[in-house]
């Protein structure tokens, strides 16, 4: 929770304190107006001193415990009635010194008026024996201000300062608690200084350790060593500790001998029921005497209410807190190793375990998240355990061994295909699989695991994992192939592969790649990713990404790059950003880096290479580069471009000396097109030399191409083009004969309920095209205009068919669009026709559908002696049976029901007709 928020709920709190405490005195605040007041801010506002202020409202009362009896006719400080404009009626304590007052009045709502008369100096202080108060106001002119809940903020016309001081404040006796020496609340306001509060806690300890845990390690009580804290409140800043968060650390001590504090911190919060409450807390290191363990445990302490807005003061209900993590090691010889438990969040929790069991060495690691409100978030978890086997592990054959075995198991968990890709791209798919160190790196672990395998109700995770070693750990692969259910199923692989020659512990090359694949068959889809991380050869880095895409559907797409891709190639959606191939082949103050990429899509093949020479020390130096980027695109026709630059500069401190450059573009081939620039450059003379060449002629308009009606109609006229599609529910009860089946697989008859398809694939329909088989064409559209079964039955269009189009085939397009726009395109290829007026049903026959309705009394279900199978026989027309309605499943139970019951006259077979 952040200040601002914090001080706006605080802010309710209290303005609630004064609503109740005004509201407690309605009958006292009955009182005649003043008379003879003289000042205009007052008249008639004002009213008759209280006679006796009640205290049976905590606001009141602490009043009372501050400045002593306020309706003694003889103190400064009196209580008066107050009455607005409104006729609202409140209650104003005046301040009447050196002839001057001031008045500060809270009425029902609540609301707060501020008078102070002209030209005042008001000092007042009360001195108690638990409680002190000093006041100080300070004003040249008259100062009237009034304040609401939620108001605009009023500019002070004079200085206050009031400051309200507590001696000692102590909560809980001989266990968890907290005391101070000094409490004190100063609030200052004037026309420099917006109004602001600062609360000032003098030496706090706390206990906050149960005594249990305290005699574990060694003591009998854990109080921290006494600090001071500091909290502000303002419109601009919030409710915060002055270090400027909601939560503060300090370095303290404990009095124990089998512990070491990590930190000490206090924070501010609204638990569940909407109470302030103040946490201190402790993270501590501890060694409990004569025990082989350790353990640490964060954020250990208790919540103490503040009583708001019933009354005010400090709650004696302390509320121990759990750590929120909790960390243990065994240190017992042949078994060690160690575990972690940690709050993650609302109901969110992280565990972790990796211990040495002498022949086995085991990691595991948990998220749990309970249900929320209304079940939302829902109860989710994720568990993945790994166990690795000491060398040589099991023994295959041929050199291969298995040396560790794992899985992973999410419920109400879904897996994330990007995070899962952005893993694999960081070199990072170590965190997932066969972590090692696991405890060490237990929040990158648990962090991985949340954002790759998210909350997701009514999904499900499951993934073994195996590692597979050859050559004694040369060759080391881990795979883990991930299921995420039910439909839609998704299939899902990560990877890790390592090669380290000659020998794994001091390796000469090392490459490592991170592999993530997805195979998604709703779409269907083929996605691989290869990223390689931490990879030398001879200590040479090589680093870049290999990826191929398939993608079919109405997005269909094919895509295959090693180290990405041209510059002005536009990436389908779904690719991510690869990384080139490069090699790092400088050393010392030699810097030289080679980068290439080769990439194949559906209608273009990208390569290029670049080679960075930097060979300067302290920004002085030779500065070099030589680079190609080269692209062929053949659809909607054969295109080509190649980009060459090189150059050279001599550099003084980050300046340029001297230099010469090239940048060169040959595109083509009809027409062909050559264009860049040339420069020189020494110290503040430059000459560069533009050029754009063009040769060649353009690709001829077609002049005539193939009859495009001709080419339709026959498309349209092959068996082919034409498709029965039933797009009702199956019907119920209907036994086909075998010369039906036949006859309905041949696509000689259909059933009543199916419609009749025709689409082609020869040109989109409904929409202009100017290009045809490559070539130009005058903009035309083309459509169905009508369907006939027979002469003088027309079919009507109901929905269009659609089909896959080559855009390029149909558009003329720019090259950047050629790059940019997808392969293939889905327009309309056809209609589905209307059958209502065309359908000719056959004649009606009898059908028996003794597979639906015939039923069997179970043996032994009637007391008397067994009862003889009843049979029920239904009989219809064919015409009737598709048309009426299908037996519900309701029915059919209440079919079997009748079956089942003991009837005196048992009737062995039903006709009935539908």
């Amino acid at each position: 929770m952040d200040p601002e928020e914090l001080l706006a709920k605080v802010a309710t709190l209290l303005w609630g304190l004064a609503d109740g405490a005004v509201a407690s005195l309605a009958n006292a605040l009955d009182l005649p107006v003043l008379t003879g007041e003289a000042d205009p801010a007052l008249s008639g506002k004002l009213l008759e001193p209280l006679v006796n202020l009640p205290d049976q409202h905590s606001l009141l009362k602490l009043v009372h415990d501050l400045v002593g009896n306020v309706s003694d006719a003889g103190s400064p400080l009196r209580a008066h009635g107050w009455k607005r404009s409104d006729g609202t009626r409140g209650l104003a304590f005046v301040l009447t010194k050196n002839g001057s007052r001031g008045v500060l009045a809270v009425s029902p709502g609540p609301v707060i008026d501020l008078v102070v008369t002209p030209n005042a100096v008001l000092d007042h202080s009360v001195i108690g024996a638990e409680w002190d108060l000093t006041v100080s106001v300070r004003t040249d002119n008259a100062w009237t201000a009034t304040f609401t809940p939620g108001g605009a903020a009023a500019a002070p016309a004079g200085t206050v300062t009031v400051t309200v001081g507590k001696k000692s404040l102590t909560v809980g006796a001989g266990g968890l608690g907290i005391s101070t020496q000094r409490l004190a609340a100063t609030l200052v306001a004037s026309p420099a200084t917006p109004a602001h509060v600062e609360i000032n806690v003098e030496k706090f300890t706390a206990r906050l350790l149960p005594a249990i845990l305290a005699g574990l390690l060694g003591g009998s009580g854990a109080e921290t060593s006494p600090t001071d804290l500091t909290l502000t409140m303002s419109r601009t800043e919030g409710l915060r500790f002055a270090e400027g968060s909601v939560r503060v650390e300090r370095r303290i001590n404990l009095q124990l001998p089998g512990i070491s504090v990590r930190n000490f911190a206090v924070a501010l919060a609204i638990d569940e029921g909407g109470r302030l409450v103040l946490r201190p807390s402790v993270s501590v290191l501890a060694k409990p005497p004569a025990l082989p363990m350790s353990a640490s445990l964060d954020e250990v302490g208790i919540g103490i209410p503040i009583l708001l807005p019933n009354r005010i003061g400090i709650g004696t209900d302390l509320v121990a807190e759990l750590p929120s993590g909790m960390g243990i090691e065994l240190l017992l010889g042949p078994v060690s190793g160690g575990g972690f438990f940690k709050r993650r969040g609302a109901n969110a929790y992280a565990g972790g375990l990796d211990v040495t069991l002498g022949v086995l060495h085991v990691t595991a690691f948990g998220l749990l998240q309970l249900p929320g409100n209304n079940n939302n978030p829902p109860l989710s978890l994720l568990v993945l355990l790994a166990a690795e086997f000491p060398y040589p592990g099991i023994q295959l054959g041929f050199g291969f061994a298995i040396d560790a075995v794992g899985g992973l198991v999410g419920i109400n968990r879904r897996a994330d295909t990007d995070h899962l890709r952005g893993l694999v791209s960081e070199g990072n798919a170590d965190r997932i699989l066969f972590p090692g160190n696991a405890i060490a790196r237990a929040d990158e672990i648990v962090g991985a695991l949340e954002s790759c395998f998210p909350v997701t109700p009514g999904r499900f995770v499951v993934g073994p994992m195996v590692r597979i070693n050859w050559g004694g750990r040369m060759v080391s692969v881990a795979v883990a192939v991930i299921l995420e259910l039910p439909a839609p199923v998704r299939a899902l692989m990560l990877g890790r592969a390592l090669i380290a020659l000659p020998d794994p512990a001091v390796p000469l090359i090392r490459l490592q790649a991170s592999v993530y694949g997805q195979f998604d068959p709703g779409v269907p889809m083929v996605d691989f990713l290869v990223s390689l991380a931490g990879s030398w050869i001879v200590g040479i880095p090589v680093t870049g990404d290999i990826y191929l895409l398939f993608r079919g559907g109405d997005d269909a797409v094919f895509v295959l790059s090693a180290g990405g891709f041209h510059p002005k190639y536009t990436r389908p959606p779904g690719v991510p950003q690869l990384a080139r191939l490069s090699m790092d082949l400088g050393g010392g103050v030699l810097g030289l880096r080679a980068e290439s990429y080769l990439a194949l899509t559906s209608n273009s093949l990208q390569f290029g290479a670049q080679l960075h020479l930097d060979a300067t020390v302290a920004e002085c130096g030779l500065e070099g580069w030589l680079g190609l980027d080269a692209l062929f695109v053949w659809e909607p026709t054969l295109a080509f471009q190649a980009h060459v630059y090189a150059g050279v500069a001599v550099l003084a401190f980050g300046e340029r000396l001297a230099g010469i450059g090239l940048d060169f573009t040959l595109e083509g081939p009809a027409p062909w097109h050559a264009y860049g620039k040339g420069s020189i450059e020494v110290l503040f003379w430059e000459v560069s030399l533009d050029f754009d060449v063009r040769w060649g002629d353009p690709a001829p308009l077609a002049k005539s191409t193939d009859d495009i009606f001709d080419l339709v109609a026959k498309a349209v006229g092959q068996r082919d083009a034409w498709a029965v599609e039933r797009r009702a529910a199956k019907r119920a009860g209907i036994k086909f004969t075998e010369t039906a089946k036949q006859d309905l697989a041949k696509g000689l008859v259909a059933q009543p309920d199916s419609s009749l398809q025709v689409s082609q694939s020869v040109v989109p329909l409904g929409i202009a095209i100017n290009r045809f088989h490559r070539l130009g064409v005058p903009e035309q559209t083309w459509q169905i205009t009508s369907a006939h079964l027979d002469p003088g039955i027309e079919m009507p269009r109901t929905e269009p068919v659609p089909e896959q189009f080559v855009p390029g085939e149909y558009f003329a397009m720019s090259d950047d669009e050629q790059l940019g726009r997808g392969a293939f395109e889905q327009h309309t290829g056809g209609f589905a026709l209307s059958n209502t007026a065309a359908v000719k049903p056959g004649p009606a026959h009898v059908m028996d559908d003794r597979y639906e309705t015939g039923y069997k009394v179970e043996l032994g279900w009637f007391p008397a002696p067994p009862a003889p199978r009843i049979i029920l026989r239904l009989r219809g027309s064919f015409l009737t049976e598709t048309f009426a309605r299908t037996i519900t499943a309701a029915e059919r139970v209440d079919r079997w029901r009748l079956a089942q019951r003991p009837f005196e006259n048992l009737v062995p077979k039903v006709v009935m007709n539908r």
